[in-house]
């Protein structure tokens, strides 16, 4: 597992881990449906563990994805 860190930036559009665990499940729920992403929101940063690294424009669309639901 890889432990990933969004930056403060990013961290303050995304308000729920909810939001963050759904996105993971969508994107690595296949192929590690036990998977445990481990998210937390720690010194203004959310982390999370998951196979790889989460590239950042698949962050940005989460945000826009949450920012569109209002």
């Amino acid at each position: 597992m890889v432990l990933n860190v969004i930056e403060p930036a990013q961290t303050r559009y995304i308000l729920a881990a909810e939001d963050l665990e759904n996105f993971l499940r969508e994107k690595f729920g296949d192929e590690n449906p036990d998977c445990d992403f481990k998210v937390e929101h720690v010194t203004d940063r959310w982390t999370f563990e998951a196979p790889e690294k989460v590239d950042p424009e698949e962050i940005l669309n989460l945000i826009d994805e949450i920012e569109a639901r209002g």
